[in-house]
């Protein structure tokens, strides 16, 4: 068994950290020596590492990878040695890179042996305690992103760490438990100039905290900011985003670079999205997630004033009380009229609402990924999705629906259905007729995954499906647990 990758390509690795090119060349070496899979889980997530989230080929490559991990994964983490207060965590485009340490020490310690063996990426840790050395050790070159878990209990160990050499050579830094005080001595530090991705789950930050970040010096090159989840109020303050953190975040040059914004659970309302769209540094956005943010209906027509120049991809407004009204709006409103991915789960929109939007949504020609689960839509809603023969809409979220044996027998007879690649049918009440339907369907033609989860689909009608022509096509019919046939059920 070997340990770690042969050195010559791990220097190669080390040494270009940030291009593919030397994990391409050990892929073909693999290869030519009689490791073909493991040269093609190298190449498929280098595939998926270039290519958007929403793109089709994503479900097939996704696929792939699920399937070399679970008949592999497992096998190629053995390879690497056991290190002392370290745990290998997985791969970063194809090979072994990312690692979590037990505490900083252990980390100061054991990270000169995990780097002999591997290139080390990632690495997650808890923030270091007063006494553990920070210092003392070197950075390490070819770590891009830092994952730190658990709180900080005093500013010094956010400074501890913010003053390290070592975030200078970070892309991606991940920070919990933090508060206002803490995220400014954080953003203090000279040495975030390279980051492109600052996440702040789990953080006791609210208006004030808004500010500290849009107010640092450092933070230069931001493509990607999330903001997300409350902790618990600490002395007093307040930890959600309200309007007027929304309205800093839009006042913020900063924001001219991002890309990708999240804003889960905030409670800003409508007119701290009307801030955030009216922005004029929101142009660059492609991502927005207003997941979980108090928004309802009426909120959905800011949409209609944001800036000429904003044109999102991705947009995630679940777990929101948007109703039918809301749903119209989105439908209809021209910055989303290049939309490629679109979450309105858990939003309350009942069939006329559906319709509504079936009907009238200029963006549906082109979009790859709808989640609609959790409302109303039956089998009429899910009619006036398939009306509109979208050639490349590939995922289709339709969990809890109402769609009944009725709305499964309309997705087996549509022809529309042809380009699926993922749909999601659970909790739908769906029984053996709809098994029976989707089974002897004559489109489908193109699906890889079909999820059935929490229907009363009974143990025969499931064998039966999975025995199907489609269900031998697919890469994963998910059931759940079937009930057993009941004595006087027959199956197709």
């Amino acid at each position: 068994m070997s340990l770690g990758l042969p050195k010559a390509f791990l220097d190669d690795m080390v040494a270009n950290i940030d291009d593919d090119t030397p994990r391409l060349v050990y892929a073909d070496w693999l290869e030519e020596n009689g490791q073909p899979e493991r040269a093609e889980f190298i190449r498929v997530q280098i595939d998926r590492a270039h290519l958007p989230a929403w793109d089709a080929a994503q479900v097939r490559l996704r696929l792939r990878e699920e399937a070399l991990l679970n008949l592999h994964g497992e096998e190629w983490l053995a390879e690497f040695p056991v290190i002392e207060g370290a745990r290998w965590e997985g791969f970063r485009r194809g090979i072994v890179a990312e690692v979590s340490f037990a505490s900083f020490e252990a980390m100061r310690k054991s990270a000169h042996a995990c780097r002999a063996v591997a290139p080390v990426e990632a690495v997650t840790v808890r923030w270091p305690r007063r006494r553990e050395a920070v210092q003392g050790g070197d950075p390490i070159a070819e770590l891009r992103e830092l994952s730190l878990t658990g709180r900080p209990t005093r500013e010094e160990e956010v400074g501890w760490l913010a003053d390290s050499p070592q975030f200078s050579t970070l892309r991606v830094l991940t920070a919990r438990g933090l508060w206002v005080e803490g995220l400014r001595r954080l953003t203090a530090s000279p040495h975030l100039g390279g980051l492109r991705a600052l996440r702040l789950p789990s953080n006791n930050l609210g208006n004030t905290g808004i500010r500290v970040l849009t107010r640092a010096a450092s933070l230069t090159s931001l493509e990607e900011l999330t903001l997300s989840g409350q902790l618990y109020e600490r002395y007093g303050e307040d930890p959600s985003i309200q309007a007027a953190g929304m309205e800093a975040l839009a006042a913020w040059p900063g924001l001219a670079s991002v890309r990708s914004l999240t804003l889960v659970g905030s409670d800003g309302r409508r007119p701290g999205l009307r801030a955030l769209l009216r922005s004029p540094h929101i142009g660059a956005l492609k991502e927005l997630s207003l997941r979980g943010g108090r928004l309802d209906g009426q909120a959905m027509a800011e949409l209609d004033s944001a800036g000429p120049d904003l044109r999102l991809e991705t947009l995630n407004l679940g777990e929101n009380v948007l109703k039918d009204v809301g749903a119209e709006y989105v439908a209809l409103v021209p910055c989303l009229r290049e939309l490629k991915a679109l979450w309105l789960d858990r939003c309350e929109i009942s069939l006329a609402g559906a319709r509504l939007f079936a009907k009238k949504a200029s963006f549906l020609g082109g979009l790859r990924l709808l989640d609609v689960s959790h409302n109303h839509f039956g089998p009429a809603g899910l009619g006036g999705l398939l009306e509109r023969k979208s050639k490349s809409l590939h995922t289709l979220g339709l969990r809890d629906n109402d769609l009944h044996d009725e709305g499964a027998e309309l997705l087996a007879g549509s022809k529309a259905s042809d380009p699926l690649l993922e749909v999601d049918l659970s909790q739908n009440g769906l029984g053996s007729a709809a098994a029976q339907a989707l089974g002897e369907s004559p489109h489908l033609r193109s699906l890889m995954v079909l999820r059935l989860e929490d229907n009363p689909i009974n143990e025969s009608a499931a064998a039966t499906l999975a025995a199907s022509p489609l269900g031998q096509r697919l890469a994963v019919l998910d059931l759940g647990a079937a009930p057993p046939a009941a004595e006087d059920e027959v199956s197709f």
